[in-house]
């Protein structure tokens, strides 16, 4: 604890300042409509919210999250120590530094923090706990959540039963894993230090590359794909982890030179229309002489293409019909032909 600025009692009160109270001290604002119970969510900040339990914050677009402290650090790019100086400021009254002069000259300057180096979770154990959470859970078609532990792209944590999704580079090797809870307690992130251009992708064999904000969505897509009678293996599907990493989108099509049309399908909200508007002019950019057909796709009733499969499931039950289920969210959103525009609904 940095005790040659701020008392001990102060540097909790710091460290503990109401996340909302940091949030607006930063300029940010509350979007009400997009609000719920359990968390707020803030304008035009690409998906992130605070929630209202726990004093944390967590960041759809990117995965980042973290307390008060890290949410200045984030947004203003500075040290722990100016984060600090900042709430005392902006925030919390009443704190006074509280500098010893005999230990002025003896402070040594802040070390750079060490980037993390990636380490994959163990994971020895069979992943029953995983395919009951995604299967059971979220409604994945069962074969496609075993195809997937078969290709070793997913796997379940041998400590926490999390479940993995692994991003694999050329050779096979592991860079990158995003972790999902398997209890009631809602936890997703992605493991330290992971390369963020190689993300969890199920390779197909067609030209078509449709990219998701997660696994999980990537895979509940392919499962409408099944549902349709569709072949789910013909079109590739990556997870960006999130709307705003373009990083792995590049080295995806860098890769795979057969791809021509690209379909951004990430969560219907304004953090992943904006993040699909930022990466398709990006992708544009970088390659200007591929000609990609870009297209849009949104769910309809859901924020997301899980909550889209989940809905249709509980449907299902009842003897709701797919054709029928994506038939009516169509009618009911007025979402045109594919002719006729370029946002379209079409799993």
């Amino acid at each position: 604890m940095p005790d040659y600025k701020y008392s001990r009692d102060d540097y909790y009160r710091l460290t503990n300042a109401p996340c909302l109270d940091v949030a607006m001290a930063l300029g940010m604002e509350i979007n009400e409509k997009g609000s719920d119970k359990k968390s707020w969510k803030m304008k035009g900040e690409q998906g992130l919210c605070i929630y209202r339990e726990g004093n944390n914050w967590y960041r759809f677009s990117d995965g980042r999250h973290g307390f008060p402290i890290d949410l200045v650090k984030d947004k203003l790019g500075c040290t722990t120590e100016q984060a600090l100086d900042f709430i005392a400021r902006y925030v919390v009254n009443g704190v006074s530094e509280q500098v010893r002069p005999e230990r002025r000259r003896t402070v040594p300057p802040p070390k750079p923090e060490k980037p993390a180096e990636f380490s994959p979770k163990k994971h020895d154990i069979p992943p029953k706990r995983v395919m009951a959470y995604l299967i059971k859970a979220r409604g994945i078609d069962p074969e496609i959540v075993t195809k997937m532990i078969q290709r070793k792209m997913i796997a379940e944590d041998s400590l926490h039963h999390n479940c993995l999704f692994f991003g694999r580079d050329e050779t096979g090797v592991i860079r990158s894993c995003a972790l999902r809870g398997t209890t009631a307690v809602q936890f997703r992130g992605e493991a330290p230090g992971g390369d963020k251009s190689c993300t969890f992708a199920m390779a197909g064999r067609n030209d078509v590359l449709r990219i998701f904000e997660s696994p999980i969505d990537a895979m509940s897509h392919a499962s409408f794909s099944k549902l349709l009678g569709r072949d789910w293996t013909a079109d590739h599907r990556l997870s960006a982890n999130g709307s705003g990493n373009y990083e792995s989108i590049k080295r995806y099509l860098t890769n795979h030179t057969e791809i021509t049309a690209v379909w951004f399908s990430y969560d219907n909200d304004e953090g992943g229309r904006n993040g699909a508007a930022a990466s398709s002019q990006r992708l544009l950019d970088d390659f200007p002489d591929r000609n990609f057909t870009v297209r849009f796709c949104y769910p309809a009733h859901g924020k997301d293409w899980n909550d889209e499969l989940r809905l249709f499931r509980a449907l299902e039950a009842h003897g709701v019909n797919v054709r029928d289920f994506l038939a009516s969210t169509a009618e009911e959103h007025n979402i045109p032909p594919p002719e006729d525009d370029e946002e379209e609904y079409e799993p």
